[in-house]
């Protein structure tokens, strides 16, 4: 072969072959997730939020307005009939193709802040009680998800959850009890062509039955109802599984929020939503959760539900990784919260769109709580086979033939000395604890005997700068 064929076939490699990006050929990008405009809750508009996200010196800003904000309590046997509907604003009131195009629009008009579209889904809830003695409870309405990267209107529209649209989805599920009430009125059709008491029976026995089809369609956005108990996680794993289908990302989104623990009166009704905690390792297929938000989380302490998901990852019981961000939940201003206080950092390597939902599919982000008006800086959190040199960044996996080397480095964002204390968390277990002033660099080195596949995530937090998580680094060391 000629050195000319040699250096075409290097050529063609650099353009063809996949290469690993380093930690300092990435980008941070300072995001805010779970972002509420006047189009649901909030008190701003998405332009104003852009504004405000400038100026505070954000560049990702993800909306999530609420999907969908019905309730419905409909009277046996007739609920979806004779029911009373209670609805405020959302993204499929006012339209997704309206909510699509005006983030579409400040895209083009400014590229100071990265807008992505996103909802806040209640894909459940289910009545207690009697609405007659005014003891009404709706359970797990709080129960919510933060869906990302949805980009056709459509996607919104057919969303599995109750009191959506008109849907074939479920219509073979559904249909059977539908067939029943239709074999029902085609006899009381017969009956209608019969002579005398007969005939009147079979007059009254077809408005029933078309009440009853009526009722039961099989055109529904969801095959659960809210009248029939609590159905577990399976109609937020329909969600998962849907927002995944169409290339969608799922986030849990308050797993430990106390707003409904303890019930939250709502005119005639009571609003209760217990923890939710435990539906991070019940379900599977959601790419990440909120752990850092208004309420305390302990979802992300060493050996507890995060790493319990993380293990699974690592042994063959889970096919993909769990993900930790920062959940802003922001509707307005509120006392010790700001737009800006829980953000999610992004490693990317060009400000677009796509390249931060990548990030956020990867694990390439790290959450943070910003205090006292200042927040802490990962500059480099990466781990090297001290063999080989070769290196892994947050949610990447490297296969190493030595020692793993644990490299890092904190700083304040303002660059100010800041006490900081930083945990490693190996597997479950906290491996290192250490306290220093940043920018506060460190290197470590794990001697223990390694096979398998690991993890490593670190956790800081300042005395006056915040709170940050960083996401998994996995090594494997076959044995074979």
């Amino acid at each position: 072969m000629g050195k000319l064929t040699i250096v075409m076939f290097q050529i063609l490699a650099l353009f063809l072959l996949p290469r690993n990006i380093s930690a300092s050929e990435y980008i941070q990008l300072s995001g805010v997730i779970h972002v509420h405009s006047t189009f649901s809750s909030g008190r701003y508009s998405p332009e104003e939020l852009v504004a405000r996200a400038a100026v505070k010196h954000l560049e990702v800003l993800i909306l999530t307005d609420h999907d969908q904000v019905v309730m419905e309590y409909g009277l046996f046997p007739f609920r979806n009939l004779i029911k009373r509907r209670e609805e405020r604003n959302s993204v499929l009131g006012a339209g997704p193709e309206t909510y699509l195009s005006e983030i579409e629009r400040l895209n083009r008009q400014q590229q100071s802040v990265l807008v992505i579209p996103g909802v806040q889904s209640s894909p459940f809830y289910y009545w207690e009680g009697n609405p007659f003695n005014g003891k009404l409870t709706a359970h797990n309405y709080r129960k919510e998800l933060l869906l990302v990267g949805l980009t056709s209107p459509d996607d919104y529209y057919r969303l599995p959850r109750l009191h959506g649209g008109f849907s074939t989805q479920y219509w073979r599920e559904l249909l059977p009890r539908f067939f029943i009430f239709c074999s029902v009125f085609l006899l009381s059709i017969y009956l209608i062509r019969q002579p005398g008491k007969i005939r009147i029976g079979g007059i009254l026995l077809a408005v029933l039955s078309l009440a009853l089809m009526l009722n039961h369609h099989p055109f529904k956005s969801s095959q659960f109802d809210p009248y029939h108990g609590d159905q577990g996680n399976a109609p937020f794993i329909e969600v998962i599984d849907y927002v995944k289908n169409r290339g969608g990302l799922a986030f849990w989104a308050h797993p430990e929020s106390n707003y409904s623990v303890t019930g939250v009166q709502l005119g005639p009704i009571e609003m209760k939503t217990d923890h939710y905690v435990d539906a991070l390792i019940q379900t599977t297929n959601y790419t990440g959760f909120a752990a850092l938000y208004g309420d305390t989380s302990t979802a992300a302490n060493a050996g507890m539900h995060w790493d319990q998901t993380l293990s699974d990852y690592c042994n063959g019981r889970r096919s993909l990784p769990v993900w930790a961000i920062a959940g802003a939940d922001f509707h307005e201003e509120q006392k010790g919260f700001d737009l800006d206080t829980f953000q999610t950092i992004f490693l990317v390597d060009k400000k677009r769109t796509a390249n931060v939902l990548k990030a956020l599919e990867h694990g390439r982000i790290y959450a943070v709580r910003m205090s006292h008006n200042q927040r802490l800086v990962l500059d480099r959190y990466q781990i090297k086979d001290d063999r080989t040199g070769t290196s892994a960044i947050m949610g990447e996996e490297l296969s190493i033939t030595g020692k793993p080397v644990i490299e890092g480095r904190l700083s304040a964002l303002d660059g100010s000395r800041q006490e900081v204390k930083i945990t490693i968390v190996k597997d479950g277990t906290i491996s290192w604890s250490f306290e220093g002033q940043t920018p506060l660099a460190f290197n470590l080195v794990d001697n223990a005997e390694l096979s398998g596949k690991h993890y490593y995530r670190l956790d800081a937090k300042g005395k006056t700068a915040g709170h940050l998580l960083s996401n998994p680094i996995f090594v494997i060391r076959n044995t074979k």
